[in-house]
């Protein structure tokens, strides 16, 4: 697993008559592309809160239902602060990806009558999708860095920080 996540070997240095065009559309697509990873990130993270009304009409209370709940937050915070770590020294390309696909067949699991067995298992499930979640910043705040001057990161990282207001939305 570990051969998986390492980062790509840095490429040969390309003419200076190729760089301005290729880096600029590089920048574009990389911007793109964890613009609507994030928004999907948070497409998946908010649906249990969606669903808590139909699972009190099923006879959960509200009190367990947000015990559960808070499975997801506490597994995303601490998430968040142990993948850092390992997404640093990890190929974004793969990282991030790998981390919305693990918390979007949580999701879909979690919407079954497996993950709606009991509150026990409605919990385990949002710790799941709340830690696969926590995957999500890691490799797109590295990106940023990376890919765009300290000069130009306030103003990407404000258009950027529109995706989770995106995906929540969605």
């Amino acid at each position: 697993m570990a051969n998986f996540f390492t980062p790509p070997q840095p490429t040969e240095r390309k003419p200076e008559s190729e760089v301005k065009g290729s880096y600029t559309h590089l920048r574009l697509q990389v911007f793109i592309g964890i613009f609507i990873g994030y928004a999907a990130y948070y497409l998946v993270r908010k649906n249990f809160s969606l669903a808590m009304p139909y699972l009190i009409e099923m006879g959960f209370s509200k009190y367990d239902l947000g015990i559960a709940f808070s499975f997801n937050a506490t597994a995303y915070g601490l998430s968040k602060f142990i993948m850092g770590g390992i997404s640093d020294r990890s190929n974004a390309r793969k990282f991030l990806p790998l981390g919305l696909i693990l918390a979007s067949v949580c999701t879909i699991i979690a919407g079954t009558s497996i993950g709606m067995y009991n509150i026990a298992v409605m919990a385990v499930f949002q710790f799941l999708i709340g830690w696969f979640g926590g995957m999500g910043w890691p490799p797109c705040g590295r990106v940023m860095t990376h890919w765009f001057s300290v000069k130009e990161r306030g103003t990407k990282m404000a258009v950027w920080n529109l995706a989770h207001n995106v995906g929540g939305g969605l």
